[in-house]
């Protein structure tokens, strides 16, 4: 590894990839309840199933939440 991690969506997470939540352009009530299942800055997600324009499966601390394919798009993770 080159110590360089390259920021993408949620989306483009590779299946069981760890990364860790960087930024997300989303309302504040979507903030808040992805929050409150314990996705927020600093968390490490891992992408369990996701398939085009559907809900992806995340893994969150010790949760399993489903994030829909447009709220995904718009969290970046490194």
């Amino acid at each position: 590894m080159n110590g360089t991690k390259r920021i993408r969506t949620l989306t483009e997470l590779g299946p069981n990839s760890p990364a860790t939540v960087a930024r997300m352009k989303l309302d504040q009530k979507d903030i808040d309840r992805l929050a409150d299942l314990g996705m927020r800055l600093g968390a490490e997600v891992r992408v369990l199933q996701s398939a085009p324009e559907a809900p992806l499966l995340v893994a969150v601390l010790d949760a399993r939440i489903a994030v829909n394919y447009d709220i995904a798009k718009r969290i970046y993770v490194y």
